[in-house]
């Protein structure tokens, strides 16, 4: 009798054991399940965060409002930022030819004394280009933005077009193998006749 009680004593102790050793077991299985659910849905969320600056990305900007903020961040009332001086106007003109194929000279402005400052390279709607800057002797910049963007089906040979963007006028017009741009304040009012002097020297 005391043997059968023992036995049944010592049954039930083990069984306690074993029932202990897979709580530890149980509990790490259920923390990890845990953990992978947290994971996919971070992952989910992350993914669609990605996407949507992606969207973003995808629509393109005004190539207007590029030549805009070109010319308030690089002239404006600032010392032009050039990588070619005045003083070369024939490395400007090698500068023109490289950039957007065309063989021009530097175009010189009667209108309204203006006077030339240098030239720099620029990326404009992911379009490489030149920009020429010019000013007065107010002290007013014009900058004169000549764009590798020969004429298709999208963008049709046109004449002398003006638009306002706040207080900047832009002359512009596509010709057969370049976009000219004209950006000078709205106030100034040689911009016309200086556009049209650009086209037909351009």
């Amino acid at each position: 009798m005391d043997i059968s009680v023992k036995t049944n004593k010592s049954a039930d102790v083990s069984g306690r054991k074993r029932a202990k050793r897979w709580l530890p077991a149980l509990a790490c299985c259920g923390f990890l399940g845990i953990g992978i659910a947290i994971g996919a849905i971070l992952s989910r969320d992350t993914s669609s965060a990605t996407e949507t600056v992606d969207l973003s990305l995808e629509q393109s900007t005004d190539w207007i409002d590029d030549v805009c903020a070109n010319f308030r961040i690089f002239g404006r009332k600032y010392q032009p930022i050039t990588d070619i001086g005045p003083q070369d106007t024939a490395a400007v003109a090698d500068l023109v030819q490289r950039t957007t194929g065309l063989d021009v000279s530097v175009p010189s402005f009667e209108e309204g004394a203006r006077i030339f400052e240098g030239a720099r390279i620029v990326a404009v709607d992911r379009t490489p280009g030149v920009e020429l800057f010019y000013r007065n002797n107010a002290g007013d910049l014009l900058s004169v933005f000549i764009l590798a963007r020969p004429a298709t089906l999208d963008n049709e040979i046109t004449d002398v077009q003006e638009t306002i963007r706040d207080n900047l006028t832009v002359a512009w017009w596509q010709g057969e193998r370049a976009l000219v741009a004209i950006v000078g304040p709205s106030s100034d009012t040689d911009m016309p006749a200086l556009a049209q002097s650009a086209y037909l020297k351009l």
